[in-house]
């Protein structure tokens, strides 16, 4: 079949590449239906003659638009290549046959008949039909071949949108599941049927579980009605979302997030979509508040500060013999306060013992040998947790000397820290031989301090005692927690 000559038209002419609203005749050229296909009244056809069957399963193959054969000529070698090109056609093609009958007048035989069934679409008209019949015939079948290339390229156009739909979804997954951050979407009324992996990865749960409103189930009690009302607003107007919310984490610890959403709109500007974001701040948050924490304690220690040097001035005065002796102790304990002061503020400190800690916080307050003892191994502590002992031993301190016992002359603190067999950190401060101790009526600065920042810190828990005989303070963490 290789070897065939191209398709030419009745005049001999190329026909070129597009066959596809042309008619192939395959009959003999004496054939009076052959005489009368060049008569001018059928001169709308671009009529393609077929040499052999071979010739005409080559015209198949190339999607010829109708084929007029006769019924003799189906009985030529080369039917199976029919049947062949026939069966290879794609879903969308089915090739038309006018099959002209033999002419006998006795009943046509049954492999007759079964070749003509052989050809699928076809439709066996008698041989001395009318010139119009062949043309209505053969209008009818281009006219339904033409229906057959239109189903084509609409299927075509529907696959090829198809795979760029799939192309886009799959790009769109891609994307959203490389960014560090949750990604979701809703439809306009606010129903939220997509997340992206980092939403599951997150929060833990099932896939589906969190869709319509059940993800406002996944917000903190206490920011679950904020969190709902904001986002009924922006439903309700049409403004950005944006909020800041805690979300229960897969570890069941719920983490600060920031959560934000746009509308997409058509071009009458309705809202088709809306696409939104969670990104996990809660490590700034915490950050924020130990800052604001902080700031607060620096200010605090100010005043604290003049209290503290009065305290240093009143007791050395008290127990110096005369003036230069109570002025030489003076200058040397504000200038160990001042020394504390610049250790806690050294960008360059990274890392240094526990014991110094201890002894650089305590240092304004040693007015007299054996009123504060301190007790044990030398341990290594990063410069935050050092920060923040420092600041709560000065706080605990700065109390001592106000109200506990170190404001009179017989009291004694004891400090100590330890590590047991579990590796377990305790660290203790307790009073003793001081005013008879009274619980406060409610928490002040100093104990928000200690519980949230020293705490914080050091990863750990704090026991604050109101005993009678004696205030006491116990810190217990795990060893991780003083260079963590």
């Amino acid at each position: 079949m290789d070897n065939l000559p191209l398709p030419t038209t009745s005049k001999g002419e190329p026909y070129g590449d597009d066959i596809s609203q042309g008619v192939a005749i395959l009959m003999s050229h004496d054939d009076p239906i052959a005489t009368a296909l060049h008569a001018p009244e059928l001169s709308e056809f671009a009529v393609i003659e077929a040499k052999s069957l071979y010739h005409l399963a080559r015209l198949i193959e190339e999607h010829i638009g109708a084929v007029l054969v006769s019924e003799e000529a189906l009985w030529g070698e080369g039917f199976d290549q029919i049947k062949q090109a026939l069966a290879a056609q794609p879903l969308w093609s089915e090739v038309p046959f006018i099959v002209l009958a033999d002419g006998s007048d006795g009943d046509r035989s049954e492999a007759a008949s079964q070749r003509t069934d052989d050809l699928g679409n076809a439709v066996l008209l008698p041989r001395n039909l009318r010139a119009e019949e062949l043309i209505r015939s053969a209008r009818s079948a281009l006219k339904a071949r033409g229906r057959q290339h239109e189903a084509r390229v609409r299927l075509e156009d529907l696959e090829k949108r198809e795979r760029e739909l799939v192309d886009s979804k799959a790009q769109f997954q891609a994307i959203a599941d490389s960014v560090d951050q949750m990604i979701w979407s809703t439809t306009p009324d606010g129903f939220h049927d997509y997340y992206n992996s980092r939403w599951y990865e997150f929060t833990g749960v099932p896939k589906g579980s969190t869709d319509g409103e059940a993800w406002n189930g996944m917000f903190h009690p206490e920011d679950q009605e904020r969190a709902w009302e904001t986002w009924r607003h922006s439903l309700r107007t049409g403004e950005p979302y944006e909020i800041e919310y805690r979300l229960r984490h897969h570890t069941g610890r719920h983490h600060w997030v920031l959560g934000r959403a746009l509308p997409i709109k058509d071009a009458n500007g309705t809202i088709i979509r809306w696409y939104g974001t969670c990104t996990d701040i809660h490590e700034i948050k915490v950050a924020e508040e130990q800052r604001q924490l902080m700031l607060a304690e620096m200010n605090h220690r100010i005043k604290n500060t003049l209290a503290m040097v009065n305290s240093i001035v009143s007791q050395t005065l008290r127990h110096a013999g005369n003036l230069d002796e109570a002025r030489e102790a003076i200058q040397s304990r504000i200038v160990l306060m001042s020394q504390a002061h610049d250790r806690l503020i050294d960008p360059s400190w990274h890392e240094t013992r526990i014991g110094d800690i201890v002894q650089i916080a305590l240092s304004p307050h040693a007015s007299e040998e054996g009123r504060i003892s301190i007790e044990g191994p030398d341990l290594p502590i990063g410069s935050k947790q050092a920060l923040a002992l420092t600041m709560a031993l000065h706080e605990l301190a700065t109390n001592a000397a106000k109200y506990g016992s170190l404001s009179g002359s017989k009291g004694k603190v004891s400090i100590s820290w330890s590590v047991d067999q579990d590796n377990t950190f305790q660290f203790s401060w307790r009073e003793e031989r001081g005013p008879e101790v009274e619980p406060p009526c409610s928490r002040g600065f100093g104990s928000k301090m200690i519980e949230k920042a020293l705490v914080g810190y050091f990863r750990g828990t704090a026991k604050l005692s109101y005993d009678r005989a004696g205030f006491q303070f116990v810190m217990t963490a795990p060893m991780a927690g003083l260079t963590a």
